[in-house]
């Protein structure tokens, strides 16, 4: 997760980032809070329609992954790798599958 989060912060240096996460256990590391650009907000236990990253995931299923099937991990995280870039691209499909109101400044 400590790896995740330096990537976040060093490929968006410029911004800041509000992430919000559920309550795993991989999210609640003791030293996750260290980011000078990323604030953390924890979803309450047992609510995954309030995590915007469920939309997103079934987002990439319904119009990229559907029936699909690939010969190695590898091409499958090529291909989410790829899909990943275009959505990145459009602030305006990001905010149509994750911008909850309460998540909007």
């Amino acid at each position: 997760m400590k790896m995740f989060l330096q990537e976040c912060s060093e490929q968006f240096k410029d911004y800041r980032v509000v992430m919000v996460m559920d309550q795993a256990a991989w999210h609640r590391i003791s030293d996750i809070d260290t980011f000078e650009n990323i604030r953390i907000i924890y979803q309450p236990s047992y609510s995954p329609e309030l995590n915007p990253v469920e939309h997103l995931w079934e987002y990439i299923r319904e119009n990229y992954l559907r029936n699909c099937i690939w010969s190695t991990m590898e091409a499958l995280e090529q291909a989410l790798e790829h899909i990943l870039k275009i959505i990145m691209e459009s602030a305006k499909t990001i905010q149509s599958i994750v911008g909850f109101h309460w998540a909007i400044i």
